[in-house]
């Protein structure tokens, strides 16, 4: 029994049930049922009975492991069905906006049930979501290698209490120009008075990130300051995060007390590692060092076709690559950079691949005057992820042995101390199909 601010809930406990049975007493008004636990395990027990009628649940937890980068947001299910142990993993719509990463949770779970010996050959994983939040999953299931697993996608919707309705997701679309996004040409850029001043104050270190129609960015070593606006990129609104100012003349020293004190903190010798301006925005730092260095970092590639940020779009859903680049034989490299350990890393880095060779397919760079110096191939374009030696998570090679056999992934170690200069420590490579 265990006493909650709207009442009890008292357990039913069966030995043959791997979870218990609940008996709810209110005397206040509940939470809404969707932000309720187990109105999800209710869920995913009305699939389970409609999708396979003859079944038995061998185990069912939320629990987070973090010794395993398992997540709490999903629930995981293994059940047993026509002899065989199969894969669910479900979400409510509290871990909605968390669906894209519920890929990298099956495997990882699957990895760690397959060394105990419990799933057969090539197992089918089923995902449960909220009606409309699959389609980035979709995507990325959609590269996943098929002769080592399966994969099917459901939604539901449960707008009828009691009733909920089950469907196959759709597959996702593709994107379509001037309906689902406007990509314009890129460049030239445009100058202003205003903007010049402002580049005036460290020319050697202020760097301009064009963000298409929206605004351009200032940045210094990927720290943004300031934001240009208007169509002749005449308006200026200065500071870090959320709080900007607009440039008047009235102001302009105080975006110059701003500028210098950036260049005084963000330094490889700064006096204080815990200033924000040394800290913030640490994978833009090293971003913005690995594009000052790829002629050195990375000599097959064609240093005047890296760009970064660059979007690419699944329907409406939009993603950045963060640096894009091709090789001297027109073969695209998708770079996805990490400070930190990110067990998704790979998973992102697949997903975005799959976006970039659906733009090349259909000759969006091209047309939209990138690439201009490389005669672009279609070849299945390469993956670098490029880390600290000791910021690649443990799962990473993991997780690339269920991946698209196509690929060839590079993993690139980086020094440790890489704000001092960036060296490659490491490069392996990696073919999926090999692994």
């Amino acid at each position: 029994m265990r006493q909650l601010p709207w009442g009890l809930n008292v357990f039913l406990v069966d030995p043959r049930s791997p979870l218990p049975e609940i008996f709810e007493m209110v005397w206040q008004q509940p939470a809404p049922d969707s932000a309720n636990p187990r109105h999800l395990w209710k869920m995913v027990r009305k699939w389970l009975a409609l999708r396979y009628p003859v079944h038995r649940v061998v185990r069912a937890t939320r629990r987070t492991d973090l010794a395993r980068t398992l997540s709490g947001s999903f629930l995981r299910v293994l059940f047993q069905h026509g002899g065989k142990n199969r894969i669910l993993i479900a979400a409510d719509a509290a871990s909605a906006e968390e669906m894209p990463l519920a890929l990298g949770q099956a495997l990882l779970w699957l990895s760690i049930l397959d060394e105990k010996r419990k799933l057969t050959p090539a197992p089918t994983l089923y995902f449960l979501a909220p009606s409309g939040t699959s389609a980035v999953l979709a995507h990325r299931c959609q590269l996943l290698r098929k002769n080592r697993l399966k994969s099917e996608i459901w939604e539901y919707c449960d707008q009828i209490p009691g009733s909920p309705e089950f469907r196959r997701a759709p597959a996702p679309p593709a994107p379509e120009e001037n309906k689902d996004f406007r990509w314009p040409v890129l460049g030239p850029f445009r100058w202003s008075s205003p903007l010049e001043r402002v580049l005036d104050l460290a020319p050697s270190l202020i760097r301009r990130y064009p963000r298409f129609q929206d605004y351009d960015s200032l940045r210094i070593w990927g720290l943004e300051f300031a934001q240009v606006t208007g169509s002749e990129r005449d308006r200026i609104f200065f500071g870090i995060g959320n709080q900007r100012t607009e440039l008047k003349e009235d102001n302009f020293e105080s975006l110059r007390s701003l500028v210098e004190e950036i260049l005084f903190y963000r330094r490889p010798d700064t006096p204080d590692t815990r200033h924000p301006y040394y800290r913030l925005q640490a994978e833009r730092w090293l971003e913005a060092l690995v594009l000052e260095a790829i002629p050195h970092l990375f000599p097959e590639m064609a240093a005047e076709s890296v760009y970064s940020q660059i979007p690419v779009y699944l329907g409406k859903d939009s993603g950045r690559v963060d640096i894009l680049g091709a090789d001297r034989n027109g073969t695209l490299v998708v770079i996805e950079l990490k400070v930190a350990a990110d067990p998704d890393l790979p998973i992102q880095a697949l997903d975005y691949w799959g976006r970039v060779i659906q733009h090349n397919e259909n000759g969006d760079f091209e047309r939209r005057g990138y690439f201009s110096e490389v005669r672009l191939t279609r070849q299945r374009p390469r993956i670098y992820l490029v880390a600290p030696v000791f910021s690649f998570h443990d799962t990473t090679e993991l997780l690339l042995r269920y991946l698209e056999p196509d690929l060839e992934v590079w993993k690139i170690s980086i020094n440790e101390d890489w704000r001092c200069g960036i060296r490659i420590v490491r490069r392996i490579q990696y073919l999926c199909k090999q692994l």
